[in-house]
C-alpha cells in the first residue's frame, strides 16, 4: 500500500511533535505508577480489590499493567504478581500546558488531563466521573472533543477532506456525493469537511452530539448506532457514496460486523475513510479512556472483558493492530487503497491512522424479467418517484446498476432507492400476474418498502403505472398524493393504513379512483376495514384477530366473552375499564380536586403573610415572603400564573397581584378539601388520591422551602401503596392503562415472539394491566423488560412479578443505547406517565424510538393539561425542563406539543385517545401510540 501525508511542519517540528508525545506518555505512566506503587507487589485481581477499582474500569486497569510492563516500569513474575522496578516518579504535571500547546491541543485538554491525573484513584473507583472534572460553565461537547483537536489528528482530518473532495469531483457535473459521517462526536472531522459540496449527514449514537452538530454546522443529523442494523435505523443499503468513520469503530461490539454494515450502506464503488487507533496511547489511558468503559447501567459493567464479541473478546484490548484493521476491512469486502501515514517515517503519531478503502463496483443485475414487464413502453413514463418521472429506459438502466438516467444526470436519491428496491425484488422467485383485461392499475407504494417494490412489478405486469413516495410522508400529504395521482391501488404498512382514515383531511380528499388498499402486515382489524369502507376503498390484509367482532356497546353483556373482547378496538376496550363508574361524576370530582388545590396555593401564600387582605403584592414580594428553595422558585412562579389564569388572582398593569376571593374561602383547609374528598369517594369508590393531595396541601409551605420531603409524602416509610393508588384509582388512569394494554396486545397479536420494554415502570400500575393482557395472547411468547431509573422500583416489581418479567435500569433523560439497551431490539416500548418527568421530552422520545424495530410501536400515556393538584404535591419532585415547557413554565406538554414531539422523532401516528366527544376528553389525559416507519 502507498499513501502520503501532507506535512504542515518541517522535520525539526516533526521530531519535536514526537518528543512531546513521548513526554506526555511518560507523565501519564508516572501517574499510573504512583497510584499502583503503594499496593505492589500484587496480582491484577489484588490490585483491583485494594485500590479499589470499579468493575466497569477493570479492563482499563489491565491495560495500565500491560503498558507499564511494556515500558519497564513494572515486571510480572511467573505467578502473575506485578512488582515495581524502581521508585515511583512524581508526574511533571507543570509540563502539561506547554506540551499540549505545542501539539496543537486547545487549552482545555491540558486542564482536563491534569485534573484526571490528580484524581486517578477516584476515577478508577468511580467515585468521580471524567465529566465531573470539566470546568464549570464549559461546553461539554467541545471539552470532551478536545483530545481530537491536535496537529497529528488534524493532518488525518485534512487528508480525509481531500479524499472526500476527490470523490465529489469524480461525481461529475450536477451530481452531489452523499457523505454519511459515523460517530461524529464533537465534530472535529466535520469541521474539516465544511465547505465541500456534498450531501453530508452527521450521525452519532448520542443526541447530545447530533444536536450540537446541527446548531454548529447546519448539517443534516441523525441518530445511528454502529452496533445495530443500519437499514432499520433509516439508512438503506447503497444509501451513501462516502462513509467517514473517525475514532468511532473501535467502540463497536464486533468490528467486522460493523464494517459489514458500513459495506452494505455504501453504494457500489463507494469509499470508506476510516480514522482510528492501532494500539493504546499511554496518555489517553489516563484520560479519555475512562469514557470508553461500559456505562454503569450496561450488562457488561460487571465484566468489561466480555463487551466485545470479535477478536478482542475476553481481552482488555480495545484497539486492533494496524494489520488487524486491514484484515477486517478486507474480510468485510473492502479494497484497502492506502494507509496514511504509510509508516515509512516510523510509527504513526499516537498510533492513529487513516485507511482509504473502497467497495467494488456492483455486478450486473439480471433485468430480463423487468424488460419483459416493460416491453413496448419505451418513452412512456412508467413511474413517478417523489415527483420525478421515469420512463422504461431509465428504470431499466437504474436497476441494472443504479447508473445515471438517459440525460446523464444522477437519479435523485429516492428514485435511486426505489430502483434498488426493484433490483432486490427481482431476485425473489414468485410468479407475476398475467395481464388483466381490465383497466391498467395506478399503484401507489412507498420507497424502501419491499412489498411496495413487488407491487410495482405486479402493476407493470398488468400494464399499469406506479407512484412511489418516501416512507416518511405525513398522512395528510399521502392523501394528497393519492388524490393527485388518481391512484387506483395503494400498498401501505399497517400504521399508515390505520392513520389515513383518521386524518382530518381524509373527509376532504377525493379518493373516488381508489378501489383497493393492500396492507401486507398482520394486524388488520374489522374496525380498520370499516374505516376505509366509509371512504370508499376496500382494505385487504392478513387479519391478526381470529374472528374479529363488530364494535360492541360497553353496556352489552357480550363484552364478557374473551373472543368479543379481542374484536373490540383499543378505545372500546379502554371503555370497558370504566364500567360501574359514573364517568361524568368522575370528571366533576377531578374538577373539584383541582379547585381545592388552587385554593390550597392561596392558603399557602396566606400563611406566608401574603393575601391576608385586599392589598396587592408583587411577585417579588410574594417570593420574599414565601422564601422558596431555589429549585422551587419556578414552581412558585407557575402557581402565580395558574392562579391568575383561573381568576383567583387579579394582575394589575403594574404586575401586582390581588386575590379575587375573600380569605375565608381558603384559610381553612378542611373546608376547602371536604367537598372534593366527598365527591371523589362517591365517584370512584375510594379516596386515596384526594387523601394524599390533602396531606400535601397541609405541608405546602414547608415543601416550598425544602423543609419537608415531597418523596417522603408520596412514599411514606418507603412504601409504594400511596403512589400506586394515585396511578390506578382515577377514571383516567383506568382508561389509560387498558387502552395501552389493548394497543400493545393488538400490535403483538399473531406474532410468535414479542419483545416489550416498559420505561419508567415505577409502581408497576401500567405493568399490572398490560402484562396479563400479553400473557393471554394465543401463540405469542412475550419477553417483557421492566425498567426504571431507580433500583427501589425494580426491587418492588421483582417482589410482585418474580420471573414473569426481566428487570433493568433505564434513565429516560439519557440515551438508552448508552445505558446498554440495544437499538432496534424491541417490538413495543411502553412509557406510562413517565415522560412528563423527563427534562427534554424530545430527546427522551427520540431515544425510546431508537429502541424500536422497524414497524415497532411506542405507547405513551401523558397529561396534556396542567394538573393543579400535581402542582401542589408531586410538582416538587419534577426537574426544570429544557423542552417546550421551559418557555411556558408549564408542567406538562400540550396535546399539540406532544404530537410535534412524536412527529419530530419520525414516528407515524397510530392512536390518540380518548377521542373528542368522549367524557374523559376534557381532562386532557391522553394515550398516544406511534409507529416507527
Amino acid at each position: 500500500m502507498t499513501g502520503t501525508l501532507s506535512t504542515l511542519t518541517g522535520a525539526g517540528a516533526e521530531l519535536r511533535l514526537r518528543r512531546d508525545l513521548h513526554h506526555l506518555d511518560g507523565i501519564s505512566r508516572a501517574a499510573m505508577t504512583a497510584v499502583l506503587h503503594p499496593v505492589l507487589p500484587a496480582t491484577a485481581d489484588a490490585l483491583a480489590a485494594a485500590l479499589p477499582v470499579a468493575p466497569r474500569h477493570r479492563a482499563l486497569l489491565d491495560r495500565w499493567l500491560t503498558a507499564l510492563t511494556a515500558a519497564g516500569a513494572l515486571r510480572r513474575d511467573a505467578h502473575g504478581v506485578f512488582h515495581a522496578t524502581g521508585p515511583a516518579d512524581t508526574p511533571a504535571l507543570h509540563e502539561l500546558p506547554s506540551r499540549y500547546e505545542r501539539l496543537g491541543f486547545p487549552p482545555e485538554m491540558a486542564r482536563l488531563h491534569r485534573a484526571a491525573l490528580e484524581r486517578l484513584p477516584d476515577l478508577l473507583g468511580d467515585r468521580v466521573a471524567l465529566t465531573d472534572l470539566l470546568q464549570e460553565g464549559t461546553d461539554v461537547v467541545a471539552s470532551l472533543g478536545a483530545y481530537q483537536r491536535n496537529a497529528f489528528t488534524g493532518r488525518l482530518h485534512a487528508r480525509c477532506a481531500e479524499l472526500v473532495a476527490e470523490a465529489a469531483a469524480g461525481r461529475g457535473p450536477g451530481g452531489r456525493v452523499r457523505v454519511v459521517e459515523l460517530g461524529g462526536g464533537s465534530g472535529a472531522t466535520t469541521e474539516a469537511l465544511r465547505g465541500l459540496d456534498t450531501d453530508h449527514t452527521f450521525t452519532d449514537v448520542s443526541p447530545l452530539y447530533t444536536a450540537a452538530a446541527a446548531e454548529r454546522f447546519g448539517v443534516a443529523t441523525a441518530l445511528l448506532d454502529v452496533d445495530a442494523d443500519f437499514t432499520a435505523q433509516g439508512f438503506p443499503a447503497g444509501g451513501a457514496d462516502v462513509v467517514v468513520a473517525a475514532n468511532v469503530l473501535h467502540n463497536a461490539t464486533d468490528i467486522p460486523a460493523a464494517l459489514s454494515r458500513v459495506r452494505r450502506l455504501l453504494a457500489p464503488g463507494g469509499t470508506l475513510l476510516l480514522v482510528d487507533s492501532a494500539g493504546d496511547c499511554d496518555t489517553v489511558l489516563t484520560s479519555m479512556q475512562f469514557l470508553l468503559s461500559p456505562p454503569a447501567s450496561s450488562p457488561h459493567a460487571t465484566d468489561p472483558h466480555g463487551r466485545f464479541t470479535d477478536r478482542r473478546a475476553g481481552t482488555a484490548t480495545v484497539f486492533p493492530t494496524a494489520g488487524e484493521w486491514e484484515e477486517d476491512l478486507t474480510a468485510a469486502g473492502f479494497d484497502v487503497r492506502a494507509r496514511h501515514p504509510d509508516d515509512t517515517a516510523g510509527p504513526a503519531p499516537a498510533g492513529q491512522y487513516l485507511w482509504h478503502a473502497t467497495v467494488p463496483e456492483a455486478a450486473a443485475v439480471d433485468t430480463a424479467e423487468l424488460r419483459r414487464l416493460l416491453d413496448g413502453r419505451d418513452g412512456e413514463p412508467v413511474c413517478t418517484v417523489d415527483g420525478t418521472d421515469l420512463d422504461a429506459a431509465a428504470v431499466l438502466a437504474a436497476v441494472a446498476g443504479n447508473r445515471p438516467d438517459a440525460s446523464g444526470s444522477r437519479l435523485p436519491d429516492e428514485a435511486a432507492r426505489f430502483c434498488a428496491d426493484l433490483a432486490q425484488a427481482l431476485t425473489a422467485v414468485r410468479p407475476r400476474p398475467a395481464p388483466d383485461p381490465g383497466p391498467p392499475p395506478h399503484t401507489l407504494v412507498l420507497t424502501g418498502d419491499p412489498a411496495g417494490a413487488a407491487a410495482a412489478l405486479d402493476a407493470w405486469a398488468r400494464r399499469g403505472r406506479v407512484t412511489a413516495v418516501p416512507p416518511d410522508t405525513a398522512p395528510a400529504r399521502l392523501l394528497a398524493a393519492l388524490e393527485r395521482a388518481e391512484a387506483t391501488e395503494a400498498v401501505l404498512p399497517l400504521a399508515l393504513a390505520r392513520a389515513l382514515p383518521a386524518t382530518p383531511a381524509a373527509a376532504l380528499t377525493d379518493l373516488s379512483a381508489l378501489t383497493r388498499v393492500s396492507c401486507p402486515e398482520p394486524g388488520v382489524t374489522a374496525a380498520d376495514v370499516t374505516a376505509w369502507a366509509e371512504l370508499g376503498p376496500r382494505l385487504e390484509g392478513a387479519p391478526s384477530l381470529a374472528g374479529t367482532a363488530p364494535r360492541t356497546s360497553v353496556d352489552s353483556p357480550a363484552v364478557a366473552a374473551d373472543a368479543a373482547l379481542r374484536g373490540l378496538d383499543a378505545a372500546a376496550r379502554a371503555d370497558l375499564a370504566l364500567r360501574g363508574l359514573d364517568v361524568p361524576a368522575c370528571v366533576d370530582a377531578a374538577h373539584a380536586v383541582a379547585r381545592a388545590a388552587l385554593l390550597s396555593m392561596l392558603h399557602t401564600l396566606h400563611r406566608a403573610g401574603c393575601l391576608t387582605g385586599p392589598g396587592a403584592h408583587t411577585p417579588q414580594e410574594i417570593a420574599a415572603a414565601v422564601r422558596p428553595a431555589p429549585e422551587h422558585r419556578r414552581l412558585l412562579d407557575r402557581w402565580l400564573t395558574v392562579l391568575t389564569e383561573e381568576h383567583l388572582l387579579d394582575r394589575a398593569p403594574s404586575g401586582a397581584l390581588t386575590p379575587t376571593v375573600p380569605p375565608d374561602t381558603y384559610t381553612d383547609l378542611d373546608t376547602v378539601w371536604r367537598p372534593a374528598l366527598r365527591g371523589w369517594r362517591a365517584a370512584h369508590g375510594s379516596d386515596a388520591t384526594v387523601a394524599y393531595a390533602r396531606r400535601s396541601a397541609g405541608e405546602l409551605l414547608a415543601l416550598m422551602r425544602a423543609e419537608r420531603s415531597a418523596a417522603a409524602l408520596l412514599f411514606p416509610r418507603g412504601e409504594t401503596d400511596t403512589a400506586r393508588s394515585l396511578y390506578r384509582e382515577s377514571a383516567t388512569a383506568r382508561y389509560q392503562h387498558h387502552a395501552a394494554a389493548a394497543l400493545v396486545a393488538d400490535h403483538l397479536r399473531g406474532t410468535p415472539r414479542g419483545r416489550v420494554l416498559e420505561a419508567g415502570g415505577g409502581t408497576a400500575t401500567t405493568t399490572e394491566v398490560v402484562l396479563p393482557e400479553l400473557e393471554r395472547l394465543p401463540g405469542t411468547s412475550v419477553e417483557y423488560l421492566f425498567t426504571d431509573v431507580s433500583p427501589f422500583f425494580l426491587d418492588h416489581a421483582r417482589a410482585r412479578f418474580g420471573d414473569r418479567l426481566r428487570y433493568g435500569l433505564l434513565d429516560v433523560d439519557r440515551d438508552p443505547v448508552e445505558q446498554g439497551h440495544a437499538a432496534g431490539s424491541f417490538d413495543v416500548v411502553v412509557a406510562g406517565g413517565v415522560l412528563n418527568a423527563a427534562v427534554d421530552t424530545d430527546a427522551s422520545v427520540r431515544g425510546l424510538a431508537r429502541l424500536l424495530v422497524p414497524g415497532g410501536l411506542l405507547v405513551l400515556t401523558e397529561p396534556t393539561r396542567e394538573e393543579y393538584w400535581v402542582l401542589a404535591s408531586q410538582g416538587f419532585l419534577l426537574a426544570a425542563p429544557r423542552d417546550a415547557r421551559a418557555a411556558t413554565g408549564s408542567s406538562f406538554l400540550t396535546h399539540t406539543q406532544w404530537r410535534a414531539v412524536l412527529d419530530g422523532a419520525g414516528l407515524l401516528p397510530v392512536a390518540d385517545l380518548p377521542a373528542e366527544g368522549h367524557p374523559l376528553h376534557p381532562l386532557g389525559h391522553r394515550v398516544f401510540a406511534a409507529r416507527r416507519p
